[in-house]
């Protein structure tokens, strides 16, 4: 039996302000609800138990603000774009905006294809303050710190994901890139826990805000030869 036909979207939404302590799958709950609610019939996976098809490029820590999040979903028909984006926009609460919505042609969803994420901390303080302890992150050639989990603590070397961290202009604040990879990514919280160990003493944020998500360039697949006039496909 043939699989129905779906039409792939993407999103892309800031989620600041209270928002920022909403957690990931209530994020989740409230996008999927957004969309049914525009009027556009949702997509649903095949198996025993379907749900909606719709994600996350990837999951945002409590208590961060995000400028430009990336969510995938797909409907049953095709929608006119301007008016799928104004109903969109209408039913997202005050927190979540919409940036744009668009048709995805990707085989794979944007939570396959993350490449690294880009983050902004205000730190509140002079800069005469941290930067020596920044100085410090980036010369160094290793950052083993002990993570802790449920299923048990585990050493994480940040600076496999975390290479350099810059001072922002006006020195109120860090930015830095974060490479996300199969093997895992390290977070935000944890670059501050490295300057703090600097610095002898805890660096606190005023805010973290994940800026961007860059997301790997898929191969497009090969354009197959058009058949020559009469020609038949051979099975």
């Amino acid at each position: 039996m043939a699989s129905p036909v779906k039409f792939n979207y993407q999103m892309r939404f800031s989620k600041t302000g209270r928002a920022r302590f909403i957690a990931h799958l209530d994020t989740l709950a409230i996008l999927i609800r957004a969309v049914r609610r525009s009027g556009f019939e949702m997509a649903f996976s095949e198996g025993m138990r379907p749900k909606p098809i719709l994600s996350l490029a990837m999951p945002l820590g409590v208590g961060i603000q995000g400028e430009d999040e990336i969510c995938d979903f797909s409907l049953k028909q095709r929608a006119p774009l301007t008016e799928l984006a104004k109903r969109l926009g209408q039913e997202l609460p005050e927190g979540i905006e919409l940036r744009s919505v668009g048709p995805s042609y990707d085989r794979s969803k944007a939570a396959a294809k993350v490449e690294r994420v880009s983050y902004r901390i205000d730190l509140g303080v002079p800069a005469a303050e941290y930067e020596a302890a920044v100085a410090q992150f980036n010369d160094a050639p290793e950052l083993v710190l002990l993570r802790r989990r449920p299923k048990g603590d585990k050493e994480v070397d940040i600076k496999k994901y975390v290479d350099k961290v810059a001072i922002d202009e006006g020195g109120k604040g860090i930015s830095f890139d974060m490479q996300v990879t199969q093997e895992g990514t390290a977070r935000p919280e944890e670059i501050l826990s490295a300057l703090s160990g600097f610095m002898g003493h805890e660096l606190k944020s005023l805010a973290i805000m994940r800026m961007a998500i860059v997301l790997r360039e898929e191969e497009k697949p090969a354009a197959g030869r058009p058949n020559r006039p009469g020609q038949r496909h051979r099975h």
